[in-house]
């Protein structure tokens, strides 16, 4: 086995190595050290903004607050449109920790994430922060066998108007880094302008970055709708542009 070949089989091994250990460690301070799925939390409020679409909120969801985005996307790419799905559930776990299950195109991307997110900054009043996270994306088509692990970090800012939400993460065994930034504004009590820059990047390959823009409509507490357009912002892309339908569902 070359060198180039043992270095690259010790990313695999340590990349997974280190996200599952970090995964692990926050299991333990969930089960350990916070009384589990309590019913209340006094100091993560529940925001009255919505999501983004595809970003990760910077901090975890309340305290038995658990929230579900839906999508259809259409991708069109070589004068072929392709249509799609996918799906991002979250839940506050305890005080601080949180859970995401996320799959944004189910049919075309053959691994799953599954996230713990914990707020290790957080501000009085709960409205913005700093979470690290450990990620593990397992295969769920039938022809894929690989696991990876990641970990990154993921912020929050939010007033009564609006809200930034940042994530960056890292897998090593890809050498790859992908991240988003997303800004949601509120217009009156039903309307949420939403602008998102997603950002891939991966040893040896071009950036495919790309743009989202879209409008998202509060149907009532518990129910979001949202349409929005995404095109590639680098020369090297995947897609000529996609648009997606999103109901987001909270309870």
């Amino acid at each position: 086995m070359s060198q180039h070949s043992e270095y690259k089989l010790y990313l695999l091994q340590s990349g997974n190595r280190i996200s599952l250990l970090a995964l692990l460690c926050l299991l333990v301070i969930a089960v350990f050290f916070q009384p589990a799925f309590c019913q209340s939390s006094d100091t993560m409020k529940e925001m009255d903004i919505v999501h983004p679409f595809f970003t990760h909120m910077g901090l975890p969801d309340p305290v038995g607050h658990y929230a579900l985005r839906l999508s259809g996307v259409a991708t069109r790419e070589e004068g072929h449109t392709r249509g799609d799905f996918g799906f991002h559930l979250e839940a506050g776990l305890v005080d601080r920790i949180g859970l995401h299950i996320r799959n944004d195109r189910v049919s075309n991307n053959a691994h799953t994430e599954i996230m713990l997110q914990y707020a290790a900054i957080q501000s009085r009043d709960g409205m913005s922060g700093f979470s690290p996270f450990a990620e593990v994306e397992i295969p769920t088509h039938k022809d894929e066998r690989h696991t990876y692990g990641l970990v990154g970090f993921s912020t929050m800012w939010s007033t009564h108007i609006l809200e930034l939400n940042q994530s960056l993460e890292y897998s090593p065994e890809e050498e790859a880094l992908e991240g988003s930034v997303s800004l949601v504004s509120k217009i009156g009590q039903r309307l949420f302008p939403v602008v998102e820059f997603i950002l891939a990047a991966a040893n040896g390959s071009k950036p495919q970055n790309s743009m989202i823009g879209g409008l998202k409509y509060r149907i009532n507490r518990n129910i979001v709708i949202g349409i929005g357009y995404q095109i590639p912002a680098t020369v090297s892309k995947e897609f000529t542009h996609q648009i997606f339908l999103q109901t987001d569902l909270e309870w």
